[in-house]
């Protein structure tokens, strides 16, 4: 990826956590040989998502050497999107992925990602 496609990447996360109380993380793995789930799980832990209070921050992970990825998120998040908006993001990212289209393929993941935070989990401001 080039650094003006990981800037926008990085745009894209800023306005997709603004006005809510997620997180959202990506990790690109230039492993050539890796269960994208498993990993997606291991790197969850180890950048401490599991640990962020209002659990419900979301991990996106891309290793295209492998031609593999995932999309995981916490419980929280988890419990209001269901296992159907999971499905759904990862079967309308594919198409990207397979054409070798790694940065808009992320984009479109954090764009419904942002859609799910908004709705879910807007960030209430105090009275």
């Amino acid at each position: 990826m080039t650094r003006e496609q990981r800037a926008e990447i990085a745009r894209a996360i800023a306005g997709a956590e603004d006005g809510t109380t997620g997180r959202i993380a990506v990790r690109v793995i230039p492993d050539p040989s890796v269960d994208a789930f498993e990993r997606a799980q291991h790197e969850f832990g180890a950048i401490g998502l599991h640990r962020y209070q209002h659990e419900n921050a979301a991990l996106i992970l891309v290793a295209p050497k492998a031609r593999r990825f995932a999309v995981i998120g916490d419980r929280a998040l988890h419990e209001r999107v269901g296992d159907a908006f999971w499905n759904d993001v990862v079967e309308e990212s594919r198409p990207y992925f397979a054409r070798g289209e790694v940065a808009p393929g992320i984009l479109y993941a954090v764009g419904r990602l942002g859609e799910a935070l908004h709705t879910h989990f807007p960030q209430r401001t105090p009275e």
